[in-house]
């Protein structure tokens, strides 16, 4: 039965697996970043101009559902696939939904607490009169909640990054928690 089981599955070297390396995926990640760029004008115009609800929850999805969509439908954010990297199960195998939301996850925490900070000062009376960065921050201490949270996803960022870059593997935090890998996609 046991024999069964696995008798299906790949192992590194009969897969010929390259991880991906730091390199490969800060270029990704910036690529990614960059195509995120494309929605700050219209978060910044909201924020201080338009002060739509919608227009906040509907960017705070896309900015939420971006990695999570694309390394679940396609194995790779398009950052990922310009550096022709894939994101795999432990057994090389395309990613489950669920390994690729607990890969995620700080991700999907971090924009979820923004998207909640966010909501919290639209509510707020203050809010409507706010046109310049320092004024919103002052509402409703708005600008140390962020600054806070800012800090602590920066040390999660630091010990995601010494996972990546001590991993023989090339193995962060966040593909831990996910039980994934980043490879070298075959090309």
């Amino acid at each position: 039965m046991e024999d069964l089981q696995t008798q299906d599955l790949l192992t590194e070297t009969e897969f010929n697996v390259q991880y991906g390396k730091f390199w490969p995926r800060f270029w990704a990640l910036l690529l990614d970043g960059l195509i995120l760029a494309v929605l700050a004008p219209i978060t910044f115009f909201n924020r201080y101009e338009w002060k739509n609800m919608v227009v906040l929850i509907i960017i705070s999805a896309i900015q939420l559902s971006y990695k999570p969509f694309f390394e679940y439908r396609y194995g790779a954010t398009p950052g990922k696939m310009a550096l022709k990297l894939k994101v795999v199960s432990y057994e090389f195998q395309k990613a489950t939904i669920e390994q690729v939301v607990l890969r995620n996850i700080f991700h999907i925490l971090s924009g979820l607490i923004v998207l909640g900070l966010g909501i919290y000062a639209f509510i707020q009376p203050e809010f409507s009169f706010a046109s310049t960065s320092s004024q919103y921050a002052q509402i409703g201490k708005i600008g140390m909640l962020t600054l806070t949270w800012e800090g602590l996803m920066f040390v999660i960022f630091l010990i995601d990054f010494i996972f990546l870059v001590s991993s023989p593997d090339s193995r962060s935090l966040h593909d831990r928690i996910g039980r994934t890998f980043v490879i070298r996609a075959n090309v």
